[in-house]
This record gives C-alpha cells, structure tokens and sequence, in this order.
C-alpha cells in the first residue's frame, strides 16, 4: 500500500516538529519543522545531540531528575508539556509525544523511537487571554468579582499575620440606570470605563497599589490593608473628587465629548472593616454591599459604615420581597378607602384607594416599607395595575349599589406614569369595570411632573381626553414652576398634610395653605387639603377657601362595606366622625 519512501516523505514533511533518536536519545533524524521549531540545523542535531539536550535543564531535573534515562520504558515520562531552549536561548513551550517506531521505517531504523514537538506558544497566548477575559470586566478592564476576591483573601491573609486591620469599600454609582436609558448600553458602558479609570488613579494616588476591582451591575470594590479609622476619609475624598468632575485627558480616549469635559459622577459608599465586620472576603464584600445600600437610602453622595442592623434589614427586606411576588396570587393584597370630604356640604364625594398588605408571618406590613421594595425589584408596575383594575371594579361595584356616585381617587408610581401604555391600561381597566373615566382621578407627585416634560405632556393629554381627572398629591414638597404647572392639563392640587398640621402654631404655613389655595383656584384647579385631624383645622380650610378635606378627623381607611355605609351627604361627619384603623 505504501513504501519506506512514502512514509519518510511524510515524516520529513509533516508541519510540526518531527524526529528520530536512537535507543540512547542521540537524534537520527529531524524535519524541517523540527529545524524551525529549535532553531538548530539537522548537521547541528544527527549524532550530535539527544533529544534531552534540548528541554530546560532546570524543569528536566524537576520533573524527572539528575540522571533521566531513556528507553521504551521511560517514554512515557517525557510525554506531555515541555519547555524547549531554543539555539538563540529562548524558551519555547512544547507539547512533546514519543513512541517506539513501528511500520516501514522500523526495518531501517531498527530499535529508534519517533517523537513530535508542537509549538503551543499559540495555545499558551489563547490560555492566557481566556483567563483574562473571564477574570476581567470588559467595560472596566478591571478584575472581575471572582479575580478580586481572590486577591482580598491573599490581603487578609497578610492582614492576619500582621493583625493589621483592612476595610473594605464597596463603590456605588448613582443613577447609573438613567445613564443608560439616556445614552444606551454603550453609554453607560463609557461610564462605567471612566469611572474605573479614574477610581484606579485616585486610589493609587491615596493608597498605592491595592486591590480593587468591577463587582457587577454599577458597583466597584476596593481593598484598603492596613487601614481602619481613615478608611471613612478616604472615602469622603473619592467621592469629593468624583463630584467635582474630572480633566479630559485623564477620561477614556474614545468618550463622547459630552463626557469628556467636565465629566461629574455622584458615588455612594458602604465599608466593611476587617476584623470586626467579618474575616472572609466574600462576608466582607457583602457587608460592604449592605451598607451601600443604607447609604443609597439616605442621599446622594453618602459614606456608611456596616452595621449588624442594616443586614437584619436587609434579610427582611429580601424576605418581604420573595413574599411580595407572591402576594397577589396569594390574596395578601387589599385596597382601603379614605373618603374626602366637600368641605361645603359635608358629603363624601370621592375616596383615595389605598393599598395594603397582610402577609401570613409579619401580620400588616406598612406601605412605607413595602412600597420601596416593591418599586426596586421591579414589581411596581404588576402591583399597580392590581391596584387600578381592583380599585376601578369595586368602585363601580359600589356605584351600582349606592345612590350617589362618589368618585376614586388612585396613586400611581413613576415607573407607571412613564410607561407608554400607562393610558391605554386605565381605559382598559374602566371598561372591565364598566366605570365611566370621569368617576377616576389619578393621583401624581410634583417630582413626576418635571421628571421628562415631553413625556409628561403626553401622557396628561391622552389621561384628558379619555376623561380622566389629574390630581397632584403632596402639593407644596417640591419646587414646582408655576408658569409650567398653569400649562399642564390638571384639576386638583393637593395640599400636602406637614403644612395643614403646621397651620394653628405657625402663621407662615397659614399663609402658605392660603396662597396655594388662591393660586390653584386662578389656575381653575380644585384644592384637597391632607391630614385634617381637628375640627379646628376643617373649619380653617373651610374659611381659606379649600375646596375638600380627608384625614382621620373625618375618617380613617376603611372597608369598601364599610364605605358603603357612609356614602350619603352626612353634615355630622364635619365635627367629627368614624370609623375603622
């Protein structure tokens, strides 16, 4: 089938390194690959050298020892990665395989062996950048989670021996999520690198090399060793530098020029400190991560130190979120309902639904808490609709049963409002309760006004002209322009309560409640004062002109049966009244 010839073509073409060596290890013959791949001349090598002669004398006398012997029996110990030297003095690596020679060249090279050497300089390059890659954040180009860890345990290991202590800080970007909305993926992606090249160089300059690196989502980590009391300065002093901006050419090269100049970064940061707060460094992290957290809750550009309180806060909370995805299939969901009262005739002309949760171990959980989680884990938008399909049908259920028509009032989120099909969702919900629009009013905060006014606008318009009236809730909290809010399509301005419980002891409030109730009604706006505890209070607003009250003088949330009860026009209910927690 073959000859000698062929085979010994093929060996001496072969395009990796091939050879022969006699029992002893003495080449006898060697291909051109082989050539190219050492860097000796085949004259250089054929009776001249052993195959051993080439490995790296000092990994030889590691891995096989002072003396290697060859032989069929020893082959197998050089099979495997290697290094070679080559004739320039350079190191190579090799994958080497041997074997005794069989076929057609065994009657002409009787007793030789036959070997191949493959460059893996290649396969060594791809190993190399694979583990960079998956130990790296591409955006960042700083080590990852996993990379990072590793490298804080080797610090505390040092910090242990020492018995040094170690902080660790765990760095927030601010508002990072509407960097993306605005600019997209690659926007916040260039955030992302500028931001940890200017955490890198401001870190350096502080601490010197320490480690650090891009935890995931838009937070970074840092590992202070030897730094405990001062750790909270340092802090202070990246946060500082951040806010203030940064000089272009210390950004990324391929930033947009809006991010280029004047660049500015609001951070927040949570430390954990060892030996205190933990003495791994995934526990650290962690408690660093919680206390970012606390910091994120208490503003803008905050430092916040772990403290055993804020993870039994943070357990709840992931608790009560786990829970909250369940609660409506559950049934631990209800609504409420304050009646507002016409401060005119007394009657109840509307009521404001309020959502409440009972769940199975903590009893009532306070809207103050679960609201909050709710809206971070993204479960706002399915509650909300829950709450204005319920609100809606049992509101007409209510119409259809009473004989005045009393309206309902409903709060929405910022993450509703801005949904694009936030308009076409309430129709829906009205016509599944046959519920004429003008029985609803949605209730907004002024932050939600000036948030996107393009988006604002439209939305308002499309809530007009279904029939749907616009209340702004909390009224007097925020800075509101009133040039602005006299062209937005609104009917009611709701007085928040902090200024109704201020009126009898400060007469600036006073004047406050009494200006805005004479703005709204030149803005043809009705005016709901919150809060109402005292009769005092009532007759007040009723002699300022308000329009309408609720508060628990007229009545607390109460039952949709108990409601019932009370719709009629009831003039007692003006020196106070009833009814349920």
């Amino acid at each position: 089938m073959s000859t000698p010839s062929v085979y010994e073509s093929a060996f001496l073409a072969a395009p990796f390194g091939a050879f022969l060596c006699r029992p002893d290890g003495v080449f006898a013959r060697v291909n051109a690959a082989y050539e190219q791949l050492t860097g000796y001349r085949e004259q250089d090598l054929i009776g001249q050298r052993k195959f051993l002669s080439l490995h790296d004398p000092a990994e030889l006398a590691r891995r096989v020892g002072p003396s290697p012997t060859t032989g069929a029996s020893a082959l197998a110990q050089f099979r495997g990665e290697w290094a070679y030297v080559r004739r320039n003095g350079t190191r190579v690596p090799v994958s080497l395989a041997m074997a005794p020679l069989t076929g057609a060249l065994e009657e002409r090279y009787a007793g030789h062996y036959i070997g191949i050497a493959v460059d893996t300089t290649r396969h060594a390059h791809a190993e190399a950048r694979l583990w960079y890659v998956s130990h790296h954040d591409s955006a960042t180009r700083l080590p990852n989670r996993e990379l990072f860890l590793e490298r804080l345990d080797l610090s505390l290991a040092r910090a242990r021996r020492s018995r040094q202590p170690l902080t660790v800080l765990v760095i927030e970007i601010d508002d990072l999520q509407k960097t993306r909305e605005a600019l997209g993926p690659e926007g916040a992606d260039l955030a992302l690198e500028y931001a940890g090249a200017r955490l890198r160089r401001l870190a350096h300059a502080q601490c010197g090399d320490v480690p650090m690196g891009f935890i995931g989502g838009d937070q970074f980590a840092l590992a202070l060793p030897g730094r405990g009391d001062d750790a909270p300065e340092i802090a202070e002093a990246l946060i500082e530098a951040f806010a203030q901006g940064d000089e272009p050419e210390h950004t990324p090269r391929n930033a947009s020029m809006q991010t280029r100049h004047g660049a500015k970064v609001n951070l927040n940061i949570g430390t954990a400190r060892h030996p205190d707060d933990g003495d791994d460094a995934a526990t650290l992290v962690r408690r660093a991560g919680v206390a970012v957290s606390e910091a994120r809750r208490a503003g803008r550009g905050q430092v916040c130190r772990f403290a055993r309180a804020q993870e039994q806060r943070a357990t709840r909370q992931l608790e009560l979120e786990n829970a909250l995805r369940h609660a409506i299939d559950a049934r631990e969901l209800f609504l409420l309902y304050q009646p507002r009262v016409s401060l005119q005739t007394g009657a109840i002309v509307q009521s404001e639904a309020l959502l409440r949760w009972r769940h199975p171990v903590h009893g009532l959980v306070s809207p103050g808490e679960f609201i909050p989680i709710a809206e971070e884990a993204a479960l706002i938008d399915t509650i909300g609709a829950w709450v204005m399909n319920t609100a809606c049908r049992e509101t007409g259920q209510l119409q259809r049963l009473a004989r005045t028509m009393p309206k309902v009032a409903v709060n929405v989120s910022p993450q509703q409002f801005v949904n694009p099909q936030f308009a076409g969702q309430i129709e829906a919900a009205l016509e599944r309760a046959a519920l004429a629009p003008d029985q609803l009013e949605i209730e907004i905060t002024e932050s939600m006004l000036f948030a996107d006014a393009g988006r604002t606008v439209r939305t308002l318009q499309a809530l007009r002209a279904l029939g749907i009236e616009v209340a702004v809730d909390d009224f007097g909290t925020g800075y509101s322009n009133l040039a602005w809010l006299a062209s937005l399509p609104l009917n009611r301005l709701k007085i928040d309560r902090s200024f109704v419980a201020k009126m009898a002891a400060d007469p600036r409030s006073e004047a406050l409640v009494g200006a805005i109730i004479s703005m709204a009604h030149a803005l043809e706006l009705k005016v709901t004062a919150e809060g109402i505890e005292t009769a005092a209070q009532a007759q007040r607003l009723r002699e300022l002109g308000c329009d309408e009250a609720q508060g628990f003088w007229f009545s607390r949330p109460v039952s949709l049966q108990t409601l019932r009860t009370l719709i009629a026009p009831v003039p007692y209910l003006l020196t106070g009244g009833t009814c349920e927690a």
